[in-house]
């Protein structure tokens, strides 16, 4: 039964359907007679007893089809639509931190980034699905994996995090581990140092993609520390990988995961044998 946009706003993405129509500032620019593979909306990060039946109340409409993304932006009273075709998608990462969520698209000349909360998490987990299984496997490298690494050394929370991509169908091998850690941070312009955490990071793969899990450090300061990202790099937009001493910390390597037009990053301990030996001999393939 259809309820009013209204009555029905909250923080839950919805899927276009009947019950859930388009917004009526997006309705002109989307095209319902597509044959969109999911088409949903995300609202207006506004608390629901701030809403007015007259306001607009949803900041993008997202579709995947058959040939790509397309997200349709709200700006104030007018809408922009940006496409980015499979072709030119380098990578996915979902990051949530209590309510909080941003999927990130990485695309050859920009980024598609939308935010969400995380009560709607499972929709923003089968859009990212979606854009995966888009992946050829073109390119797909035979790694040397840390042969002492076991599961039962993951902390609880990244292990939790590889329990649910496990549960979500997703084939991996396991390949490296850091667990998460404090380094010194060295401040050209500041007479003291202070420390910093560092994410922990499991390094994942399968013939389609190299997938990274994260934990235990916020995206910005001050947030609270307990966080979830996933990222996931098809072999084929993989162009290189360097590991190099931390310009900013002490005995932190950095190693930059180089893709079309955007890089992600990781930290390592250079005691940390077992993941620097991995890192190593993933930038000597010439990814």
């Amino acid at each position: 039964m259809r309820i009013s946009e209204y009555d029905a706003f909250g923080p839950w993405l919805y899927e276009i359907d009947d019950d859930h129509p388009l917004p009526p500032l997006f309705a002109p620019h989307v095209d319902l007679r597509k044959p969109y593979r999911m088409l949903f909306k995300i609202p207006r990060d506004i608390e629901r007893r701030r809403a007015t039946p007259d306001m607009d109340l949803y900041d993008y409409v997202v579709a995947a089809d058959d040939d790509g993304v397309r997200v349709w932006s709200r700006r104030e009273k007018t809408v922009e639509l940006t496409q980015m075709p499979y072709r030119e998608i380098n990578g996915i990462r979902l990051y949530q931190r209590l309510l909080h969520g941003v999927c990130t698209v990485y695309g050859v000349s920009n980024q598609l980034c939308l935010p969400y909360n995380t009560v709607s998490a499972n929709v923003m987990w089968r859009f990212a699905d979606l854009v995966r299984q888009s992946y050829s496997g073109a390119g797909a490298a035979a790694l040397q994996s840390d042969p002492d690494l076991r599961e039962t050394d993951i902390d609880i929370w990244l292990y939790n995090q590889m329990r649910d991509l496990r549960e979500r169908g997703t084939d991996f091998s396991l390949d490296a581990y850091q667990p998460c850690w404090d380094a010194l941070r060295t401040d050209r312009h500041l007479p003291w140092k202070r420390k910093e955490e560092f994410a922990g990071t499991l390094y994942l793969h399968n013939d389609r993609e190299l997938l990274l899990l994260r934990s235990g450090k916020p995206e910005k300061k001050g947030e609270q520390t307990y966080s979830a990202e996933f990222t996931s790099i098809p072999w084929e937009s993989l162009r290189g990988v360097s590991l190099e001493s931390s310009p900013d910390h002490e005995d932190a390597l950095l190693a930059r995961l180089r893709l079309p037009g955007a890089a992600v990053r990781t930290e390592v301990q250079p005691e940390n044998r077992g993941t620097v030996a991995f890192l190593e001999a993933l930038a000597a393939m010439g990814a």
